[in-house]
């Protein structure tokens, strides 16, 4: 295997059970402080309606995307253009699978990190773990651990030629 690509959503169960409370608890109370859903008398609660619904809908819509292939690896936080990052082999001091902890070393799912410690994952608990030269340590959240592995060992000479000259 020389190619890896993999596209993650937030597509958890309990999401969706979150988002369903939400929204019968607002559906209830615009009832209740309406005329059936006909005649709203409080615009602030289609407001609130709007505004647990729209973040909802992005957190649904996003998608996180991996790829390693002969150049390096490169993911990205649909649909946010700013989150892309490319990782060239020539960059790359240490690059490996491994298991974590989303919410104890990165404080939840999403993206996350500050400073040289950054993260971006969606679910479980294995991560491709980058080390880079200038020592920024970047993780990116997988649910093919497996996968992953068996294709950073086939470029893993890359990062061995780079790191044989310094």
């Amino acid at each position: 295997m020389r190619i890896f690509e993999e596209e993650q959503r937030f597509n958890q169960w309990w999401l969706f059970a979150i988002y369903m409370f939400v929204f019968a608890v607002l559906g209830i109370a615009i009832y209740k402080n309406s005329d059936g859903f006909t005649n709203f008398h409080s615009p602030v609660l289609v407001l609130s309606l709007l505004a647990v619904a729209i973040p909802m809908g992005l957190i649904l819509w996003m998608q996180l995307i991996t790829r390693i292939d002969h150049e390096g690896i490169r993911v990205k936080f649909f649909p946010f253009g700013f989150s892309e990052k490319f990782f060239q082999w020539k960059q790359i001091k240490e690059c490996y699978v491994r298991k974590y902890n989303p919410l104890t070393e990165y404080g939840g799912w999403g993206i996350r990190g500050i400073g040289k410690k950054k993260a971006y994952n969606v679910s479980g608990y294995f991560g491709i773990q980058i080390v880079t030269r200038d020592g920024r340590s970047f993780l990116i959240g997988t649910v093919k651990p497996e996968e992953a592995r068996m294709v950073l060992l086939n470029y893993q000479h890359k990062i061995n030629n780079n790191n044989s000259n310094i």
